[in-house]
C-alpha cells in the first residue's frame, strides 16, 4: 500500500536553488548585460560627428588638371586610379575616426562641417603631393 500522507519529492535542487530559478537568473543576468552593451553602442553613435565632403569637386579638379597635363592615356589612367584609391582611403579614415561622412552633393542642409579641403590635403599627402591637382 502507498503512503498518501508522505510528501512528494519536489523539484531537483542544486545548492538550494531549483533549475528553473537558476535558468531565470541566468536569463536576467544575460538581459542586463545585453542592455548595458546596447546602451553603450547607442551612446557611442550619439557622439559621432556628421561631416560632408564634396567628392565631385575634388575629382573634377584632379581630372581637369590631368587632362591639361598632356600625359599619355595609360599614365593618366593609372594616376586617376591611384587618386581614386587615395580619396577612398582618406574618406574611410574619416569614418574610422568617428565621423559619418556624407557626400556634399546629396546634403540639403548646410549645417554640417565641410571637410573637403582636409580630404584634398590628405589625398595629396597620400599621393606624394600630386602637382597640378588643383587650380
Amino acid at each position: 500500500m502507498k503512503n498518501i500522507l508522505a510528501t512528494s519529492v519536489g523539484p531537483k535542487r542544486r545548492f538550494g536553488i531549483t533549475l528553473t530559478a537558476a535558468a531565470l537568473g541566468v536569463g536576467m543576468i544575460g538581459s542586463m548585460l545585453w542592455g548595458i552593451w546596447a546602451t553603450d553602442k547607442l551612446l557611442a553613435l550619439e557622439k559621432r560627428e556628421v561631416v560632408t565632403v564634396q567628392l565631385s569637386r575634388i575629382m573634377g579638379d584632379f581630372v581637369e588638371a590631368e587632362a591639361r597635363a598632356g600625359r599619355p592615356p595609360e599614365e593618366t589612367r593609372a594616376r586617376v586610379q591611384a587618386y581614386l584609391r587615395a580619396v577612398e582611403a582618406s574618406v574611410e579614415q574619416l569614418g574610422r575616426d568617428g565621423r559619418t561622412v556624407l557626400v556634399a552633393e546629396a546634403v540639403v542642409s548646410g549645417s554640417t562641417p565641410d571637410l573637403t579641403e582636409a580630404v584634398r590635403a590628405d589625398v595629396g599627402r597620400r599621393m606624394g603631393a600630386v602637382p597640378n591637382a588643383r587650380r
